[in-house]
């Protein structure tokens, strides 16, 4: 395929206007050819600043010729149903995290895609911010030696949202649940992604904000098949900004990751290196981070389309997020850990 490919843009609320809009305003090898929300206001004002066609109506792409592949920017519920009618119509689909609210659709999407010889993935972040790409670069240098334990803090405000019964977010039908459905889809991808596939795990959550259905702070810890212990924190009720914390703990040393912290990526080699040293090619961006990487997702997607090349994030792993989430919630349940 050649020129850029034509995107059509299915949500245009707070996550779009914050991220995806950076990567059609960028326009390097993408396009918005159609932008389509509920609200006609937003999708008129959005369209113009793109030079984009406006619509209300998502099944108004389902036939468009100048559509080349969708970005679908929805609540968790409808993921399923909406990604499942775009593949069917032939079009390549990016869809943001998690994948779906069920393993089992999860799958089912990985396949459809996979027999239309369709691009699907969900646009999952994490694989796209520079300080986590640094640490995996040391990783797998062997500069800390053999992994033994991975924590993982993400942390924000949701008290507004959360606390308002009208939103989606706070509830079980729109959301699918709280911290580990979304929050946790970031963390168990990179699990995968840097660390290999889960072994074991249990879990527990628990809810400060009481007119909300969903948790929204929870605690998944485990084990890997690799051996390395892991524990992955996550929690909506922080009065700080958002905010990723990685920790690395390795035999011969140490990496840590904290966007609010200036360098964002820190190794520490052996017990008395107190001082540690920056990983290189990261950089201090509180306010920026998250949206960047966020449109560079969208980007690769388009650059795998034109190259026919396989997505960077795997639909696999986005689909093996889904299923850690449903065991975690079944660990949550019974109260007993889960083998796999």
């Amino acid at each position: 395929m050649t020129g850029s490919i034509r995107f059509g843009v299915v949500g245009l609320g707070e996550i779009y206007q914050l991220a995806h809009h950076l990567a059609y305003q960028r326009a390097d090898g993408l396009e918005a050819a159609v932008v389509c929300d509920l609200d006609p206001a937003v999708a008129e004002r959005t369209a113009r600043s793109l030079g984009a066609r406006a619509s209300t109506d998502y099944r108004e792409l389902l036939d468009d010729d100048r559509i080349d592949a969708v970005d679908l920017v929805l609540p968790h519920n409808v993921h399923y149903e909406i990604a499942r009618e775009f593949l069917e119509a032939g079009k390549h689909v990016l869809i943001e995290k998690p994948m779906t609210v069920d393993a089992g659709h999860a799958r089912e999407l990985v396949a459809l895609a996979a027999s239309k010889g369709l691009k699907f993935t969900v646009n999952e972040n994490t694989r796209f911010i520079p300080a986590y790409q640094a640490a995996l670069d040391a990783i797998n240098g062997d500069e800390i030696g053999d992994v033994t334990l991975v924590r993982t803090l993400i942390s924000g405000n949701e008290f507004e949202r959360l606390g308002n019964p009208k939103l989606w977010k706070g509830r079980q039908d729109g959301s699918g649940g709280g911290t580990i459905i979304d929050a946790g889809a970031h963390s168990f991808y990179l699990l995968k992604w840097m660390f290999g596939e889960v072994a074991s795990l249990r879990a527990m959550s628990d809810r400060l904000v009481d007119v909300s259905q969903v948790e929204d702070w929870s605690l998944v810890c485990g084990r890997t098949r690799s051996g390395a212990l892991f524990s992955v924190e996550s929690t909506f009720t922080s009065g700080g900004p958002w905010n990723e914390r990685l920790e690395v703990h390795g035999t011969k040393g140490l990496i840590v990751v904290d966007q609010h912290q200036n360098p964002p990526a820190m190794i520490f080699h052996g017990k008395r290196d107190h001082e540690g040293s920056p990983l290189p090619g990261t950089a201090y961006e509180p306010t920026t981070w998250k949206y960047n990487s966020i449109a560079a997702g969208i980007e690769s997607f388009a650059r795998s389309i034109a190259k026919d090349e396989p997505t960077a994030v795997a639909p696999e792993d986005g689909a093996y997020a889904v299923r850690i989430i449903e065991l975690a919630y079944e660990s949550v349940a019974t109260g007993r850990p889960v083998s796999l």
